[in-house]
């Protein structure tokens, strides 16, 4: 007796291969000639997110995209102990605001290239001298954000960043989903508590109202402007 044919199975993709995240393409920057274009500009910031996340994607055995590899991330990841900019004779001790150290050799794919390393080092200021900071967050709190590596990653980088506060400075959290509101007023920064409360109070739902949330945010930061302080509205990334 023969048995009735089955259809054949249909491979599935593993679960671990299905994400819904997403990142903006970068392609490669065109080379120019000095001759038409002798000027350059450089980005100063030191975003380094790309290299842990590439870390967390590899260590929870996920796809990797390309464009979630971003050199510059990777480079500005790692400290290379540079020697911070140094008083000249006659500037009565104050340091310039940056220092930069120069390398250059040559390209191992095209000898007769050069490449040019230039890497900056801020003025460094010590930590009980530094200006108070006015830090607003603005967090988005709708049922987008209710995976593990974003709102809960948030709550821990907050944790973390209130180790660092003291009482000169102030922290407030905004959060926006349907509607928006003020979850905790400005604060002194060594009111640890109160502002760890706030934190954990944090829950994703809802749907997604960003205008209200970005209005609220920046009408609380300048209520509390400290005009020689350090003034922030920062929205952590989703």
């Amino acid at each position: 007796m023969r048995r009735p044919s089955r259809p054949p199975l249909i491979p599935q993709p593993h679960p671990l291969q299905f994400h819904t995240e997403a990142y903006d393409h970068f392609g490669d920057n065109p080379f120019f000639s000095p001759k038409q274009e002798p000027l350059s500009t450089f980005s100063i910031d030191v975003d380094t997110a790309s290299y842990a996340n590439i870390r967390r994607l590899i260590r929870d055995g996920g796809h990797i995209p390309v464009d979630a590899a971003r050199i510059e991330e990777f480079v500005n990841y790692f400290d290379y102990d540079y020697a911070p900019p140094a008083a000249n004779a006659g500037d009565q001790g104050a340091a310039p605001p940056f220092a930069t150290h120069l390398e250059v050799a040559s390209a191992p794919w095209a000898p007769e290239h050069r490449l040019v390393r230039l890497a900056l080092k801020g003025r460094e200021i010590e930590w009980d001298r530094r200006p108070p900071s006015n830090l607003v967050f603005l967090l988005d709190v709708s049922g987008s954000m209710q995976s593990p590596n974003k709102l809960d990653l948030v709550k821990q980088s907050l944790e973390l960043l209130i180790q660092r506060l003291d009482e000169r400075d102030r922290i407030s959290i905004v959060v926006y989903a349907g509607t928006s509101g003020l979850v905790l007023p400005p604060t002194p920064g060594n009111q640890a508590n109160p502002i760890r409360r706030a934190i954990q109070k944090l829950e994703a739902g809802g749907s997604t109202n960003g205008g209200a949330g970005i209005a609220l945010a920046y009408r609380t930061a300048r209520e509390h402007f400290q005009k020689d302080g350090f003034d922030r509205v920062r929205e952590p990334p989703p």
